[in-house]
């Protein structure tokens, strides 16, 4: 009996040495289990050698990451390659040869922040990397065109742009505008708020990662086309409309002088949808699309629609007091179901004279704006349908001559 179970032991012990490192261990933290919020961030970039552990076995997501160790982070997440540090200049002041961080400060330098006074750099090593520097690494990361000039009024949505650093401004109203990193809910952007490991993970699996898919080798040696784009743009100048399915469309709808109404003499017929003519690609990598509503004696209640379908649509217009993104069944029923209710004093928005509507759609990201500013985003929006076009409620519109809520200057792009 013995002699059996030591034979069992053996080749069990065997077995266990035989296996690869790979399989005798996993890159899971003990500090970062499933339920965490950047998990699958986190595991992703340590199996790729970007970010690592402890010798503890634990990850550490909530602290901070020091300038230095950014440097080597960004190393990994560019695929630079290490060179002998003889062969290296030295730039910064603080960072000599003898700084383990050297090679990886020197060699991560186009995507890296420095400060100068007068002729001297220093890279404050020891100092926390913080979200003004990810994201001017991402932009350069991603290789994003900054000779151009960069959209700075996008900035002003937050409460403390001032605290931006002025010579990283054109870098981050570029990340902001690629949705390469945004704001919080409080309107601010905190820039100089401390980087933790979590978020610089996270934010490089997002911008870099993120998209990949797994394929079957060898692969296609050929050149994939360049992904086209396309645009549509209306004024309403045009008396025929031709960019519109008016045979398909609910409700009367009136052109005047550039601007977009519509009205109904049934009184069972609740929601106004006029459908865009267009090829109505389902799988498009972006969809853009955006309307300027111009209530004129009413609270709004236009705006767009899309993901429609035969089980209905998306809509989404303004009121008096919020922004409103809703599904409608049918357009007779006038209950809809919320999806989303975005509060004007939570944005510190009130309704205008002007209040463009912007939806984008990235992959299955969906971001809602008003007037150039992100008020809602849900990143597992479930798109199922290809119909869009401009919506108005029955609320706006009840007469037409007395009052009514119009619509001007659409714009539609899509990329395939």
């Amino acid at each position: 009996m013995k002699k059996k179970f030591s034979m069992i032991l053996l080749a069990l012990l065997l077995f266990v040495s035989m296996m690869p490192a790979a399989m005798a261990r996993t890159l899971t933290f003990w500090d970062v289990n499933e339920n965490h919020w950047a998990y699958d961030a986190i595991n992703d970039m340590a199996q790729r050698g970007i970010i690592s552990g402890y010798s503890d076995g634990s990850f550490r997501p909530n602290d901070p990451v020091t300038r230095a160790e950014f440097a080597k982070i960004m190393i990994a997440a560019a695929g630079v390659k290490l060179t002998n540090p003889d062969n290296l200049k030295q730039t910064f002041e603080d960072v000599n040869r003898n700084h383990w961080a050297f090679p990886y400060v020197e060699l991560a330098k186009p995507y890296l922040t420095g400060y100068q006074n007068g002729n001297i750099y220093t890279y404050k090593p020891n100092d926390n990397a913080v979200r003004e520097d990810i994201a001017v690494a991402l932009v350069r990361l991603l290789k994003y065109d900054t000779t151009k000039t960069a959209d700075l009024s996008l900035l002003n949505n937050f409460k403390d742009r001032d605290d931006i650093s002025p010579n990283l401004r054109p870098f981050i109203a570029t990340a902001v505008k690629n949705n390469l990193i945004s704001g919080y809910n409080d309107q601010t952007f905190r820039p100089q708020a401390t980087l933790t490991r979590a978020e610089a993970a996270s934010l490089i699996y997002r911008t870099k990662f993120d998209d990949e898919v797994k394929i079957v080798f060898p692969p296609d040696t050929t050149t994939p086309p360049e992904p086209k784009t396309y645009t549509i743009t209306d004024n309403f100048k045009d008396s025929k409309l031709t960019n519109w399915d008016l045979n398909n469309a609910t409700g009367t709808w009136k052109r005047d002088d550039g601007s977009m109404t519509a009205s109904s003499n049934d009184k069972d017929l609740n929601h106004y949808l006029l459908p865009l003519k267009w090829d109505k690609f389902l799988n498009a990598k972006l969809y853009d699309f955006e309307i300027n509503v111009k209530p004129d004696g009413t609270n709004g209640y236009g705006g767009l629609y899309f993901n429609g379908d035969n089980n209905g649509a998306d809509v989404v217009f303004v009121t008096q007091d919020s922004v409103e993104l809703r599904h409608m069944t049918k357009a007779t029923k006038s209950s809809t179901s919320l999806i989303k209710s975005i509060d004007f004093k939570s944005i510190d928005y009130k309704l205008k004279a002007d209040n463009k509507i912007r939806v984008v759609i990235i992959g299955k990201a969906l971001y809602l704006y008003i007037n150039n500013k992100e008020i809602y985003k849900n990143t597992n929006y479930n798109i199922t349908g290809s119909n869009l076009g401009l919506y108005i409620n029955r609320a706006a519109s009840d007469n037409i001559k007395k009052q009514a809520t119009w619509l001007e200057d659409f714009s539609f792009k899509y990329t395939k």
